[in-house]
């Protein structure tokens, strides 16, 4: 009796998978019970998409200017514009350390990207030492040169010259002492990012850093 009754079960299974209406009540059974998580998932890619397009806008309106839309909320607006006057201070600082012009210039756009990366959304900008930020990607180097006195005679005189750092290994360990904190891997990232995105090229995506330093008693230059 078990065997007939396994055979007729089979049959039926067969009948069943070869059955067109069979695979349509599947594939809509399917369809009902995915389509939530389907709707999430392309809710958040659109509001992903939403926001890199909007810190894509926000970082070439910092560094290349242009009109803000009306339709970027007030707060997201103010910090734009913050950035700008941040920068605005930045190439004030970096025109400070006087690079001598046979040392190369100093990566302004680099400097900014990194700054861009530790405090674009930050509760306020204020106390922030510019100087001292832009000090970090220079160093100061003992040299000599030779000057005329009065008498026409001359003289060797020691000075100290600010020269570019090349190495960012350097140059974050010197914002890690001006920052009192470490700077992570994730910022080093998105300020590379920034970078690229900053000159032009294309790069992977954006974020904003939430955790935003203190820049309360940021007195002393990096410059080493």
């Amino acid at each position: 009796m078990a065997a007939p009754a396994v055979a007729l079960a089979v049959k039926a299974a067969v009948a069943a998978a070869t059955d067109k209406r069979t695979w349509k009540v599947i594939a809509v059974t399917i369809t009902a019970v995915l389509m939530p998580f389907i709707l999430a998932v392309l809710l958040l890619m659109s509001f992903l998409s939403g926001g890199a397009a909007r810190n894509n806008d926000a970082v070439n309106l910092a560094f290349h200017g242009g009109t803000i839309s009306s339709d970027v909320p007030s707060e997201y607006r103010q910090h734009i514009e913050e950035m700008q006057d941040a920068f605005s201070q930045l190439d004030d600082a970096i025109a400070q350390l006087h690079i001598e012009s046979g040392d190369g210039s100093l990566d302004s756009t680099r400097v900014k990207a990194v700054f861009y990366s530790l405090y674009f959304g930050a509760d306020s900008l204020q106390g922030v030492d510019y100087d001292s930020f832009a000090g970090c990607f220079a160093k100061t180097e003992t040299r000599t040169r030779t000057v005329q006195n009065p008498d026409g005679t001359h003289t060797e005189q020691s000075y100290d010259a600010a020269v570019p750092l090349t190495d960012l290994n350097q140059v974050f360990k010197n914002l890690d002492r001006l920052l009192g904190r470490t700077v992570t891997d994730d910022e080093k990232s998105n300020a590379d990012e920034i970078y690229q995105r900053a000159l032009g090229e294309t790069g992977t995506g954006l974020t904003v850093s939430s955790q935003v330093p203190s820049t309360a008693g940021l007195i002393s230059p990096c410059r080493k």
